[in-house]
């Protein structure tokens, strides 16, 4: 389980999904919107029709999970952003290496982008 601070309130996410950024990599859809905060906060959702057993939703969720927290060193180094992790079908038939260098390189086109845009 992640911190509550670092957790998106469930009202919010609906204002992300609809209004904010968003970027797609080999395994995710994130959406992002830029936060005061100076820490990131993060969510994910995996959908029903991506896995319709509970079980295998919950353990994709918790590696996700997982490969943030071993990323925090990156996330600490930046700005504050809301993160959306919407995993797709891909996802399923990947391994936790592949999750953890797809997210490591998610943080890294985040961090990027402030600075292209400022």
């Amino acid at each position: 389980m992640i911190a509550k601070k670092f957790r998106i309130p469930r009202e919010q996410i609906s204002y992300i999904l609809n209004s904010g950024e968003s970027l797609t990599s080999k395994l995710f859809i994130i959406r992002f919107k830029r936060s005061d905060e100076k820490f990131f906060k993060y969510r994910v959702v995996v959908s029903k029709k991506l896995e319709p057993k509970a079980v295998k939703r919950n353990l994709i969720r918790r590696q996700i999970y997982e490969s943030i927290r071993l990323n925090t060193s990156a996330l600490e180094e930046s700005q504050g952003f809301d993160l959306i992790f919407i995993p797709k079908k891909r996802i399923i038939s990947s391994k936790f290496q592949e999750i953890l260098e797809d997210i490591k390189q998610i943080i890294i086109n985040i961090n990027a982008e402030p600075q292209q845009n400022p």
